[in-house]
Parts: C-alpha cells; structure tokens; sequence
C-alpha cells in the first residue's frame, strides 16, 4: 500500500462554523457510502464547484447584481 499526501489550499476557516460543520458530516456522509451513490454525488457537488452566481441560472438564486465597479 503506498502513501501520498494531497496538499492545496483550503478556504473553510472563512465559512461560518455551521457550515464548516455541515462539509464535516458531507465528507463523512460520502464516505459510508457505496461508490455509485458517491460518484453521483460528486458530479453534482462538481457542477456546483464551479457554478457563477453572476452569470449561471442556479434554480432558486437570481444571478447577482453586477457592479459597475465588478467589470
């Protein structure tokens, strides 16, 4: 078995606790999971990764007001 260790930067000090919390139980939640259910999950999770709430239509969102000074 052959060990690695994933390095990035990690932004979830700048969430509210509650939401820190809530990407805890998301981890572990996926991670009792069967491999079909995660890979499902993961590809919606993906989407929403890269998701602009400027310019994406996101059910249940209107787009965000577009500054003069954001362009």
């Amino acid at each position: 078995m052959s060990q690695h260790t994933i390095s990035m930067s990690c932004r979830i000090d700048e969430l509210p606790e509650e939401h820190q919390v809530t990407i805890v139980h998301l981890v572990n939640h996926l991670a009792s999971l069967p491999g079909a259910y995660q890979t499902n999950a993961m590809a919606r999770l993906s989407r929403i990764a890269v998701e602009n709430p400027w310019q994406d239509d996101i059910e249940g969102l209107e787009k965000f007001p577009m500054e003069e000074a954001d362009v």
